[in-house]
């Protein structure tokens, strides 16, 4: 049994003495004796203790019902409930971090190292009637194993999982779990975690269809939390370089400073942070800055996952981009993870529109009507062109990608496993066109390439703008 109101019973300490004050303030009748009653007192004194009790409960009976009722009303207050009833405890839904901050290190291992062993414990403590779901939470909510009573696979499964390098989606996961539970069952979600993440005290109270196991590690962190770059605007050849560092500990530390591009060290500093505080540097830089930029802190701690942050850094020019469309708060999230992209928003009839032909290096097209195109690269999301090989038959809902993808380099590195869609056109290829993707009902992404025609250039890869992102646009992408 659980409390949902622990702190309820508390009342308990005031509820009681205040009933039994309430109670002596009851006027009395004086009390005289007198000679003929001494021989009735002595007898009394003399009655078994079974009599006495019986006497002394009568006599109180208002009293004793005032306390049994305040007791019952606290711990209706304190909301109780049965975590297991009876022979069948339910099939479980668990939930396991997969952040990095489960990376952490400490006498005993990694934080992750210890929910695995949370997780194979369960496995181990199921029941022959029970089922269990397992659901990694990482930087997206991924379902690993579906219900299955087969421990071994289980096993299996929490054995090849690993801890990612990115925050985790830990509360998204839990709400997606609690779908999985059949109403009025004695289902149940596990959560194990270190409770590294925004809102873990609400889930850290056990309820009676949640379980909260918290896993502990190492504490003693020094991380780079902020790395960028910053070209001067009236200088072109001329850059600062950001470095943010903050101590995480209770104690000053000392550690040495490293930023390096490609092989070539840049700058190597010893730098003071105070307990709990924080530093940020800014490194001049002049000349060209292209290749891989590395800022990395030499210092031994729990959490070494965050004394490296890179930056893919180039002097190329900014690709322009033109967006066509209603808005699309999937697509404009996937660009902001793209600095050398240059946006430019605009609706069908705005003049940006009309000219895109020679301005931009990317058109992409958002459920709007498409004009014919000529030579350039465009992407059509749930949209035809007139003068695309392409033939509509309709609208198709929910529709399941087929794996795996066809093998171009497009799709290099691309995987659509994860992605779900809710609506998209029905097309057929009436001419040149390869198709990268599709459903059992209709292709789902379709390559158009022309010596000098339309389509992104064959070299471009899809997955090198998709992997930046943990969800790709809900409609199919043409």
């Amino acid at each position: 049994m659980v409390w949902a109101v622990p702190y309820a019973l508390l009342l308990f300490f005031g509820a009681v003495p205040l009933i039994l004050f309430l109670h002596s303030l009851k006027p009395k009748g004086f009390k005289v004796s007198t000679t003929t009653l001494f021989l009735w007192e002595r007898v009394l004194k003399q009655r078994p203790l079974a009599t006495r009790i019986g006497w002394l409960f009568r006599k109180n009976l208002l009293l004793i019902l005032q306390i049994l009722a305040a007791c019952l009303l606290i711990a209706a207050l304190a909301d109780p409930s049965l975590l297991h009833f009876g022979a069948s405890s339910g099939d479980m839904v668990v939930v396991i971090d997969l952040s990095a901050s489960m990376k952490a290190r400490g006498p005993s291992g990694t934080r992750f190292e210890a929910a695995r062993k949370e997780f194979l414990s369960l496995v181990d403590a199921l029941s022959s009637d029970q089922k269990m779901m397992l659901i990694g939470a990482g930087a997206q909510t991924r379902l690993i194993v579906p219900f299955t009573a087969d421990k071994q696979r289980l096993r299996d499964a929490g054995r090849s999982i690993v801890a990612t390098d990115v925050p985790g989606r830990i509360k998204e996961a839990i709400l997606f779990a609690h779908a999985f539970l059949k109403r009025g069952s004695p289902d149940h979600v596990v959560v194990i975690s270190d409770g590294a993440f925004t809102g873990a005290e609400d889930f850290a109270r056990q309820a009676a269809h949640l379980r909260f196991i918290k896993v502990d590690g190492g504490r003693d962190n020094v991380g780079i939390v902020g790395f960028e770059v910053r070209r001067h605007a009236d200088r072109s050849s001329q850059y600062e370089v950001m470095v943010h560092v903050r101590n995480f500990t209770t104690k000053a530390i000392r550690a040495p400073l490293i930023l390096t591009l490609a092989e070539t060290t840049l700058v190597r500093e010893l730098i003071d942070i105070e307990p709990d505080g924080r530093r940020v540097l800014i490194y001049p830089f002049k000349g060209s800055l292209a290749g891989v930029l590395t800022a990395r802190l030499e210092v031994d701690d729990d959490f070494p996952t965050d004394n490296r942050a890179y930056l893919a850094v180039s002097d190329a020019p900014p690709v322009r981009l033109l967006y066509v469309g209603p808005g699309n708060p999937f697509v404009s999230n996937l660009l902001r993870f793209f600095p050398n992209v240059q946006v430019t928003a605009a609706q069908p009839g705005d003049p940006d529109a009309s000219y895109f032909e020679n301005q931009y290096d990317l058109v992409v097209f958002d459920r709007v009507p498409v004009p014919p195109l000529a030579q350039g690269n465009f992407i059509l999301i749930n949209t035809v062109a007139p003068n695309l090989p392409l033939q509509v038959r309709g609208k198709g809902r929910n529709p399941r990608i087929v794996s795996p993808l066809t093998k171009h380099p497009i799709t290099e590195g691309l995987s659509l496993a994860d992605l779900q869609v809710r609506e998209s056109l029905r097309v057929a290829v009436t001419g040149d066109g390869a198709v990268l993707a599709r459903s059992p009902e209709s292709p789902m992404l379709v390559h158009c390439f022309r010596s000098h025609g339309f389509g992104p250039a064959p070299q471009s890869r899809l997955s090198d703008f998709v992997s930046q992102y943990h969800r790709l646009v809900p409609t199919s992408a043409r």
